[in-house]
């Protein structure tokens, strides 16, 4: 009988392996119903590029079922195979409406590690029933046993055992990722909430990227998954690796909004088939579709590349500032680039160098609205460069003051920390020294366990804090569109003009925040049909202060 923790939502198990002759097959499977189909299944658990790399862990979807692939290298000296043999082990989880496979991660490694260990000892190439023994226990040990049960609660609820558990959540590699992405993160949170189609490409190994494309969907999870909050009550869909093999699922209709990661060349230069490409292969760049009036003729020059604005540098400050504050060192983990560290320290001191420019320049600009739309204590925008700063600090009181809800961080500020202005790219590969003022391991008198364990609850309070703030932040831009949208006449449509961007915290001369603040209406405007206007003459009536 499986343990109580054990959980029990496996509709299939399968191995998949590359065939000389055959291409990609499946070999062996065992599945609950009928009604599972394995067709094209192969091809997401080997995709293409992986004969690369030793081994890793795939994450995909097929017809609504989440799953996990351990792939394999396997040496071997028969005909045809180059000297490898590839292979994946994967399973199938049933639908439901929080499905978690990586749970599962764990001991699917150990059980592909368990099979493939015995076949190397007795030197047998080709497994017979009985090797297949371990996986039919496996699958029965955490087989469904009644529908789908798995619903989502919170955060809290949802990471509150990953102190002791194996495996990790997706989104307890948030910070990570975010020091990879930067203020570039912003984007890909916006395309997110408004639930647009958003392809990374990469190259093996693949397990990063999957890890992004749910971290990517856990961004803005919990305000999607509220009914009032728009047309449908439903997070963005994660597909994972997806192949050539799927392209028509990807160019399907019915497909509103998802996040899926490919290895295939191919599908990045096919642009009409996503909204927002993330590359990668060698340091992170966006890119959106610059579609033509012939889609037949679409190749890469169809893309233009997508940066964060200014009024993203006002999130990002505070996330940055949480970042900052993250008393331990980043541990290396699967979420790490594939960019060695010189090449990710010189990305990111050029980074750092545009990244402080604009955050001067965007300070002066905004200077000219600070007494136009104040806070309480007077500081609107307040943008800052690195070094010691409070979290808000108010002008009279000289004390910390923790902005409420809807207004962005939620907690109490830590103590002040200075950078050391280590790259973050090299934090998160794990390649960089531990900051001085933290001690090493050994040296604060805990064993290695409880200083594990301080340093994963560090994490954890930093992975809850910024999921709060993008929250936050989702749940103030929804709160001033529904203002908007109840001063308006249901029977006329409602227009946006530059100055109205201003209440969504969205720069009036930015393209790149009017189209979003359009996909934002679409999304959330319900039955209200909302236009985003930006004439020179409604650009010159903003300038001059004219209604």
């Amino acid at each position: 009988m499986a343990d109580r923790k054990t959980p029990q939502d496996l509709v299939a198990i399968f191995h998949a392996s590359f065939h000389p002759t055959r291409g990609n097959i499946i070999d062996w499977s065992l599945k609950s119903s009928e009604d599972v189909d394995f067709d094209g299944l192969e091809f997401s658990a080997l995709p293409s590029g992986l004969h690369l790399v030793e081994e890793d862990v795939i994450y995909f979807s097929k017809d609504g079922h989440q799953g996990v692939c351990i792939f394999r290298r396997r040496k071997t000296t028969e005909e045809g195979h180059r000297g490898f043999r590839l292979s994946s082990l994967g399973i199938l989880l049933q639908k439901s409406a929080r499905p978690r496979p990586w749970v599962h991660t764990p001991a699917l490694k150990y059980l592909t590690t368990q099979i493939y260990s015995k076949l190397e000892a007795a030197n047998v190439l080709e497994p017979s029933p009985s090797d297949w023994e371990p996986a039919r226990e496996f699958f029965e040990a955490r087989r469904a046993q009644s529908s789908s049960s798995t619903t989502w609660h919170s955060w809290a609820a949802e990471l509150d055992d990953v102190l002791h558990d194996a495996s990790d959540p997706p989104a307890f590699h948030l910070p990570h990722l975010l020091r990879v992405l930067g203020p570039s993160s912003l984007p890909l949170y916006k395309h997110v909430l408004c639930r647009r189609r958003i392809l990374i490409y990469t190259a093996p190994p693949v397990e990063a990227a999957c890890i992004l494309c749910h971290v990517a969907g856990d961004l803005c999870l919990e305000a999607q998954l509220t009914p009032d909050m728009g047309r449908a009550s439903a997070p963005v869909e994660v597909l994972g690796i997806v192949t050539l093999a799927g392209l028509d699922r990807l160019a399907a209709p019915s497909m509103r909004g998802w996040v899926a990661c490919t290895t295939d060349a191919l599908l990045r230069d096919k642009p009409a088939c996503y909204d927002l490409l993330v590359d990668l292969t060698a340091r992170p760049i966006m890119y959106a579709p610059r579609l033509l009036s012939t889609p037949s003729i679409q190749t890469s020059s169809s893309r233009s590349t997508v940066r964060f604005s200014w009024s993203d540098l006002r999130v990002w400050g505070e996330v940055e500032r949480l970042l900052r504050r993250d008393p331990s060192m980043p541990t290396p983990c699967a979420c790490a680039p594939n960019t060695s560290e010189k090449s990710a320290l010189a990305f990111s001191d050029f980074g750092r160098v545009y990244e402080d420019m604009c955050v001067v320049c965007a300070s002066l600009w905004m200077q000219a609205w600070r007494g136009s739309s104040p806070t309480n204590d007077g500081q609107w925008g307040a943008i800052h460069l690195e070094g010691e700063d409070e979290l808000y600090v108010g002008p009279s009181s000289g004390t910390s003051h923790v902005r409420t809800l809807g207004l962005g961080i939620e907690g109490t500020p830590a103590a002040r920390k200075t950078s050391n202005g280590s790259s973050t790219m090299a934090k998160l590969a794990g390649k960089g020294k531990a900051r001085q003022s933290d001690p090493a391991p050994g040296d604060t008198g805990l064993s290695l366990e409880e200083d594990h364990i301080r340093r994963r609850e560090a994490q954890l309070r930093l992975t809850l804090a910024l999921l709060q703030t993008f929250h936050a932040h989702t749940l103030f831009q929804l709160s001033v569109l529904q203002d908007f949208l109840k001063e308006n006449n249901e029977s006329s449509p409602l227009i946006l003009l530059p100055k109205d961007m201003i209440s969504f915290e969205l720069g009036p001369w930015s393209a790149s925040d009017a189209r979003y603040l359009g996909w934002l209406c679409d999304e959330y405007g319900g039955t209200q049909k909302v236009t985003v206007r930006r004439t020179w003459r409604d650009t010159l009536n903003f300038i001059f202060g004219y209604r």
